[in-house]
């Protein structure tokens, strides 16, 4: 008597059809490979925070993997899905995120391929091995927030020229050129000194910061097409946050700053440039309203706000 196969693994992929590397062809090839290995259905999303509520909906169904075809926005939002009401690594669906927007930070953190055609193969071939990860996520609580990120968090001058960019890309799809655009626009606008923003560590240290201060749960910090931007290179999946805190940053130290990390230095370096590694928490207190990111996102502006990592949160398939 022949052995029964066992059922193929339910898939969900959740599209964000405004991603920039996502069309209807692609989209059929993708979903074509992907069902080599999974019963896979597509869902698209409609709007800003819908993503979350289709990865929720998809883990209580109880689909064994769901997927992301978009970039690091919808990532965030499936991962908060996935793991909403508290639900454990062991306990939530496997997740796989397929690059589709213009940096895919977590995608590549992960060691996926940018090309999508390469990073799926790669995914599909963990799928059928079963080949799983645990990564370790950060978690940001405010008064009126509760929010798991995958790769950073920012205070102050990055988070305000990611708002610049966001606003830029409504009309168009080219991030470095509206990166570019939008640093210089700050520097016009405001400079690149703000608000001080104190930053209580786990280790019990104090610091300070006029400049930015942003937190990583990996390395690098962003992409610029090919290029890897670090801020702190030894920020790892497998450890807590670690924070780099710009004291201060004045022209001159912007124009030298952003020098080295185009060369691909590992970081700032510097009097005022001051990094902390493995850290179970993070307090940022601001002293006027600043603006603020997540995973590349912004999110408005805060005063307070606690940092946690998260160790072992996710299982990923890579």
């Amino acid at each position: 008597m022949q052995a029964l196969q066992p059922a193929p693994q339910r898939g969900l992929l959740i599209v964000n059809p405004k991603a920039s590397a996502t069309s209807r062809r692609r989209l059929r090839r993708v979903v074509k490979k992907l069902g080599e290995v999974i019963d896979v259905s597509t869902v698209h999303t409609d709007e800003r925070g819908h993503a979350e509520a289709l990865a929720r909906a998809g883990a209580e169904k109880g689909y064994d993997v769901i997927l992301s075809l978009g970039g690091d926005g919808t990532v965030n939002e499936v991962v908060n899905g996935i793991l909403s009401g508290g639900r454990k690594a062991a306990e939530a669906p496997v997740f796989a995120p397929i690059p589709g927007g213009s940096t895919n930070v977590f995608a590549r953190a992960l060691g996926l391929a940018w090309d999508r055609r390469k990073a799926v193969g790669q995914i599909v071939e963990a799928l059928w091995e079963g080949r799983e990860r645990l990564v370790s996520l950060g978690r940001v609580t405010d008064d009126s927030e509760d929010r798991l990120f995958t790769f950073c968090a920012g205070l102050g001058w990055d988070a305000s020229v990611i708002q610049k960019v966001e606003t830029y890309r409504r009309n168009g799809r080219n991030f470095g050129a509206h990166y570019a655009r939008a640093v210089m626009a700050e520097l016009n606008e405001h400079g690149v000194e703000g608000e001080t923003v104190e930053v209580e560590m786990s280790s019990g240290e104090i610091d300070s910061s006029t400049g930015m201060v942003v937190v990583q749960n990996c390395a690098p910090w962003t992409y610029l097409g090919t290029l890897p931007v670090n801020l702190n290179a030894r920020a790892s999946f497998n450890a807590g946050l670690d924070v780099l805190i710009l004291r201060k940053l004045g022209l001159s130290a912007a124009a030298r700053t952003a020098a080295s990390l185009l060369v691909g230095r590992e970081g700032p370096d510097g009097k005022h440039a001051v990094t902390h590694h493995d850290l179970s928490r993070i307090k940022l207190r601001a002293s006027h309203p600043q603006a603020f990111q997540l995973d590349g996102d912004y999110l408005g502006e805060r005063t307070e706000l606690e940092l946690t990592s998260v160790p072992e949160a996710l299982r990923v398939a890579c």
